[in-house]
């Protein structure tokens, strides 16, 4: 490696590493990678995933609220409270998910 850097120019860097404007290559994504379908219809799934799981906290969070008030069981209306909250939690990352994805990848150069 020393020879090839010395015969390119006397410097310690080969001359396929060193580019004349010094930037680095940052080639644009597209769809055509292999696989891309299959990542695409998986993260539907996850979306219709999310909402479902969403609904259900809701549900499941309402139902025990209910129950555990009206059945003076407030153990287990305190339950109820933190499945209305992860309901709510998931239903508001569900409802972000494409926003908080685009603005990643604009970040990130894409």
């Amino acid at each position: 490696m020393l020879v090839l850097a010395l015969v390119s120019g006397g410097s310690l860097w080969p001359a396929e590493v060193a580019r004349a404007d010094g930037a680095i290559p940052n080639p644009p994504a597209d769809g055509s990678a292999p696989g891309a379908a299959l990542v695409a219809q998986v993260l539907g799934w996850l979306k219709w995933g999310g909402l479902a799981a969403a609904i259900a906290g809701l549900l499941i969070g309402a139902i025990t609220t209910g129950v555990g008030h009206f059945g003076s069981n407030y153990g287990a209306s305190a339950a109820g409270r933190k499945w209305l909250l992860g309901g709510m939690g998931a239903a508001i990352l569900s409802g972000l998910a494409w926003t908080i994805a685009t603005t990643l990848y604009a970040a990130t150069g894409g």
